[in-house]
């Protein structure tokens, strides 16, 4: 592990445990351990840090539909879709559980509702210059990021099989509106 990987990964274990204002270079650079010169090398305070880990893991979600699509986002098999972001959330659960549950990053949770947004403008160009259109890409956005969250924060009596239908319903009756 590298000093900038390091670095993030103690971020997230203190990210998880404690209030993000509690989070300093000082006690980032002792448990990583790097000087405070590396860690300046790469970051200019504990926010750069967090917001690299944000970018990395909405790149990630986005990569997920950009491969399903195929560039074809209105035939995207929305199952499929769904099946794969499972994977990627299971993948960076603790990430991405820090930022949705433990501790809410509203930055981070704004940038995956901005790219569900850009990816239901994708799927549904026809209808973008609609009425309401706005604001159901704003539901559909949030509804997802909901759905996540209860999820993560109900691991064991959440089903993935049972929930994707009806996120996939939801989608529907919330197109139906437009």
């Amino acid at each position: 592990m590298d000093a900038r990987e390091a670095i993030r990964s103690q971020f997230m274990q203190k990210y998880m445990h404690k209030d993000f204002t509690a989070i300093t270079v000082k006690g980032l650079c002792a448990a990583a351990p790097v000087a405070r010169t590396t860690f300046y090398a790469y970051y200019s305070n504990t926010d750069d840090v967090r917001q690299e880990i944000e970018v990395e893991l909405i790149r990630g979600l986005v990569d997920v539909a950009e491969r399903i699509a195929g560039g074809n986002y209105p035939e995207m098999d929305f199952s499929i879709f769904m099946d794969e972001t499972e994977k990627y959330i299971k993948e960076h659960w603790p990430d991405i559980y820090a930022f949705l549950v433990r501790q809410p990053n509203l930055r981070f949770i704004r940038k995956w509702k901005d790219a569900i947004k850009k990816n239901f403008g994708r799927r549904y160009p026809e209808k973008q210059h609609l009425r309401n259109y706005d604001a159901v890409a704003e539901m559909v956005a949030s509804s997802m990021i909901s759905i996540y969250t209860y999820w993560m924060e109900h691991p064991d009596t959440s089903r993935s099989a049972e929930i994707k239908p009806l996120l996939h319903n939801l989608l529907d009756s919330l197109v139906s509106f437009l």
